[in-house]
């Protein structure tokens, strides 16, 4: 950084580079906590969208500060497994089982590892976490996770109280899930729909749950949502001395925002990889595909030329122009992309096409992330 002394740095003996980011939607094709609900709840699937749009309404347009934090859905549907019966041993089974790799990914973590420091930081259950990692040689401690503790918890919980969640996840799972499109951090009027499913979530988490080992458990439990994202990066910058601008942060969920758009502000690369709609107002790149390669594309350009480098490679993204590409560092890599079927979609993010892309990106992100559930 600018303004401080790295003595390492100044014999050559750091990287300048490094890199960040979230596996769902990138390594892998699952959202993990959706699909642990949709296995086990019935209606499962279908809970936690409900739950996951009360968490998004209340953090990004109603700004509130007593129930959204941005990434509390993966909290608030946690008693819910628990009232089910799922044990630690049983969501670690399934995830070991039923992880789905977007294609390349063990490649590509490979990749990343031999060229520059690389963090993974997920809202993804840890049970989760140690899957991923089985599956591409991740080490477990260069992943950050949400920790649940589902036998801990469910030690704690009375029948009586896992029959109440019980019938409160039926009555939730029956409620329309609205679909009206409000601009981020941009306070508004919600529609009926968006009123009434407000009204009636506020009545279980901030009223019916209140003085239960379930609200406990909400209000304990440890978990990445947004401002954990945020406070990670600043956190590896503090400790790699790496600045914004020699950042790249790979990321597709909502909750990624935040840290993105600090990457982007600074200087760095921001790719919203299939990514949400809120992910994308936060990028300065998109990329929508069903392979991890071209992430790692785009993070050896950064890493051998900057941000303004990625731009140029990005200004030509077709196939001949890939081809013709002179300047890329490592053609073996760029070569091994070409030769996939389908070009993945990539785009440099402007005010004029931000809303397009997002538009675009947040479906395919739908269509690219499988669906796992009993409904």
């Amino acid at each position: 950084m600018p303004d401080e002394i790295n003595p390492m740095q100044d014999m050559g003996l750091t990287h300048d580079k490094q890199l960040i980011c979230e596996p769902q939607g990138f390594l892998i094709r699952n959202d993990c906590a959706r699909m642990l609900c949709g296995h086990f709840i019935p209606k499962g699937e279908r809970l936690y969208d409900l739950i996951d749009r009360y968490d998004n309404i209340t953090s990004y347009v109603l700004n509130r500060t007593d129930i959204g934090h941005s990434g509390d859905a993966i909290r608030m549907v946690a008693p819910f497994l628990v009232a089910f019966g799922v044990s630690d041993y049983q969501a670690e089974k399934f995830f070991s089982e039923n992880m789905k790799l977007m294609a390349d990914a063990p490649h590509v973590v490979g990749y990343f590892r031999d060229i520059l420091p690389s963090f993974y930081d997920s809202c993804m259950y840890d049970h989760a976490a140690d899957a991923l990692c089985s599956l591409t040689g991740l080490a477990r401690e260069s992943v950050g996770c949400t920790q649940l503790e589902l036998d801990n918890a469910a030690s704690d919980m009375s029948w009586d109280e896992r029959s109440m969640l019980r019938k409160i996840a039926a009555e939730l799972a029956d409620l329309p899930i609205p679909t009206t499109r409000y601009k981020l951090n941009v306070p508004m009027a919600l529609s009926k729909d968006e009123v009434d499913m407000v009204k009636a979530l506020d009545d279980v988490f901030v009223r019916r749950l209140q003085g239960t080992s379930a609200y406990d458990m909400i209000s304990e439990m440890p978990a990445v949502g947004a401002n954990e994202k945020a406070y990670a990066l600043l956190d590896i910058r503090k400790t790699t001395q790496i600045d914004m601008d020699g950042t790249a942060y790979i990321g597709g969920e909502t909750i990624d925002y935040q840290a993105l758009d600090l990457v982007k502000d600074g200087g760095g690369l921001a790719v919203a990889y299939n990514g949400s709609e809120f992910a994308v107002h936060g990028a300065n790149v998109s990329v929508i595909s069903e392979s991890s390669l071209a992430g790692a594309v785009l993070v050896e350009q950064f890493y051998d030329t900057g941000i303004e480098g990625v731009y140029d490679l990005v200004d030509h993204w077709s196939r001949d122009g890939l081809k013709n590409y002179t300047k890329y560092p490592d053609p073996g890599l760029m070569d091994a992309m070409l030769r996939e079927p389908d070009l993945p979609i990539v785009r440099r993010i402007t005010q004029d096409n931000v809303s397009e892309i997002a538009s675009e990106s947040s479906a395919c992100r739908k269509a690219i992330m499988s669906s796992f559930g009993n409904q």
